[in-house]
This record gives structure tokens, sequence and C-alpha cells, in this order.
């Protein structure tokens, strides 16, 4: 399939401000919503947008758009352009609008415009893939298209089921200390047991599995909320923002604060 993302961008405008009217010959353009409100008008067509609101604005069609809200309006964009007729055939089903209830859009617009500030080996070819999935998402949607027969999946085996349920535990305590044998006991566990199965599914130890999801939480937080690395740490059952600290460098190779730097502030990137 023939296509390219041209530019990927996050971005924070104040309220009053926005942008004028314009229009791009060339590119399709797909804007995110995930903070503050604002009157777009696309085509001559008003929406009121909030939070979790998806606006695709297809190539020469003209649009504004002025912040409404106290709060800064916060928005993931992506522009591509195609000639391929697959791709122009699902995109025609695509409408303007649309709302991003569970927030699957979201990550995936978040995690190409990380590729693009990043720029690792490869991340042209991530990105492109991330874009079809996302328009093939966004035709479903718009077109209600019935999902594929459901396929039932075998039960989970018990040593799936475990992960599970670790998870879940970490999840659900994720601000307070506890030590392996009393996860092992509120999870329904044998602590032995845990240690080996934990060892044999993941390779890791299961001090390792937990310091994972934590990481991992802590890796959304940074990204998906405006929440201080001081509340994040807090959050996170971390004594003082030092520890946090050490702890994310450890997983990451870089601090926090580099990490909030990369994935909040405004960035462009042109491909």
């Amino acid at each position: 399939m023939d296509f390219r993302i041209t530019f990927s961008g996050r971005f924070a405008y104040r309220r009053g401000g926005g942008v004028s009217f314009h229009n791009h010959p060339e590119d399709f353009q797909i804007q995110i919503i995930y903070g503050g409100e604002a009157d777009m008008r696309i085509d001559g067509q008003l929406f009121h947008v909030v939070k979790d609101d998806v606006l695709f604005i297809r190539k020469g069609s003209t649009h504004e758009f002025t912040v409404t809200s106290e709060e800064c309006l916060r928005t993931l964009e992506v522009k591509f352009i195609t000639s391929d007729d697959v791709i122009l055939r699902m995109i025609s089903y695509i409408h303007t609008y649309l709302q991003d209830k569970n927030g699957q859009l979201f990550g995936l617009f978040s995690s190409i415009v990380t590729e693009g500030y990043q720029k690792l080996f490869a991340f042209v070819d991530l990105s492109n893939a991330m874009l079809l999935t996302i328009l093939s998402l966004m035709a479903r949607s718009s077109n209600s298209i019935t999902p594929y027969p459901r396929i039932e999946s075998r039960a989970p085996t018990i040593q799936s089921q475990l992960l599970q349920d670790i998870t879940q535990f970490v999840s659900a305590n994720i601000n307070r200390r506890y030590t392996i044998p009393e996860l092992a006991a509120e999870c329904g566990y044998n602590k032995d047991y845990l240690y080996r199965m934990v060892k044999k599914e993941t390779g890791m130890t299961a001090i390792q599995y937990i310091s994972k999801l934590k990481y991992d939480q802590a890796k959304k937080m940074i990204q998906h909320t405006e929440l201080s690395l001081s509340e994040i740490a807090w959050n996170l059952g971390f004594g003082s923002l030092q520890y946090f600290s050490r702890f994310f460098h450890e997983h990451s190779g870089i601090s926090p604060s580099e990490y909030m730097a990369k994935v909040r502030n405004t960035v462009r990137t042109d491909y």
C-alpha cells in the first residue's frame, strides 16, 4: 500500500488561541483531542470538540479552530499523503467527527508521535503500520461494521491466570508496599509456586516482573496524565522523588524528567 506520514505532533493551545482558516492541498490530517475544548469549523460545519473527540480532515478541506476552555487544548496530530486506491477507498468511509471512547486511538497516536520524536531504527515503517491500524479502526467505527465472528478462546491456563492475577493485584495496590509472600497469599497461590511459574513464563523473577509492571504504569502516568513527577511517585508508592527517579532510570536508561520532556512537551516531526 502506498501512503506516507508527512508530519506528527503533540500540541497545546491556550484559551483564545488556535489555528486560522486554511487547508492542506495534498495532506490528509487527523487530530485527537486529549484535553480542553475548542470550536472547530471544517468545510463550514461547526464542531465543539472535547476530550476523546477525533477529527478527520480530508486534503483540500478548509478548517480552523479556536480554544474555548480555560485549560489548554491538547491534541495529537498526524498528516499523511496517499494516492493508493485501497487506502482512498478505506478513508472514503471515515466520518469527519468520531469519538475515541476506549482510548485505543490515543495510544496509537501517542506512539506515532513518540516514534517520530525518537527516530529509532525503522520508525517510519512502524509509524506507517500504526497509521494503517488507525485508519482501519476509524473506518470500522464510522460505518459500524459488524465485527468478525468471535472465536471463543480456550480457557486460560493456570500459569496465564496467575500472571493476570498478579497484574490485577499490582494495579489495585499500586501505591502500597507488600512482600511477595503477601502478594501470593492474597492472590491465592503458594509463594514457591508463584516464584517458579513467574520465572517460567516471563524469564524474570517475581520482583523483576512486579517492577516491570510498576515501570509500565509509571510511563502511562507520565504520558497520559498531567500529574507532576512528585505526584506520580506518590501514586506509585515511592517514598521520594529521588527513589522514583533512580527506579525509572534503571528501567529506561533516562530520567523520568527526560521522558516527560519527550512525551508531554509540544513536539513536531516532519518525516
